[in-house]
């Protein structure tokens, strides 16, 4: 079985974790990446954006070593620059399962991002969804929903012209 975990700062442990147990004949671990500076472009835009390129890219490798020293085994590694959606489902095309972890700060659907979302629901192959350590938890009351408006009973009559 092969398998993509897809590796992010707030839930690298469990995906590693999670394809730990799935007994995996092939790992790869892939890290995407999208840099983006807000504001005008100065003088030294492209010597900025070569730096900051540079720093997330030795950023990426650290976090990917740390995910190959965790699985305790040699494991395929892709830093990704781009979309994170079309990476990840792009690299996903060549695997049997692919593993996401939510993010660990919120309960229900905010518990999965935009892109983990989408890639979720457009995957073309299986998808493990894992949980990571020291998330909210069932046993915490989760927020209720917002109560509906109640339709009116009747509607307002509409005022009648006055005869002149």
């Amino acid at each position: 079985m092969r398998v993509l975990a897809w590796i992010t700062e707030g839930g690298w442990e469990a995906c590693v974790d999670a394809v730990s147990a799935l007994h995996a004949s092939e790992v790869t671990l892939i890290y995407t990446g999208q840099l983006d500076v807000p504001g005008p472009r100065g003088r030294r835009h492209e010597e900025v954006m070569a730096r900051m390129s540079a720093l997330a890219g030795e950023a990426a490798e650290a976090l990917l070593e740390d995910a190959e020293e965790r699985l305790g085994r040699p494991a395929r590694r892709i830093v990704a620059t781009g979309q994170p959606e079309l990476e990840v489902m792009e690299a996903a095309r060549e695997v049997d399962v692919l593993v996401v972890a939510r993010d660990g700060r919120h309960l229900g659907p905010h518990s999965i991002g935009h892109e983990q979302r989408w890639v979720i629901d457009h995957a073309p192959c299986t998808v493990v969804i894992a949980w990571p350590t020291g998330a909210p938890d069932g046993d915490q009351h989760p927020p209720k929903p917002k109560p509906k408006p109640k339709p009116n009973g009747k509607p307002k009559p509409t005022p009648k012209p006055e005869p002149h």
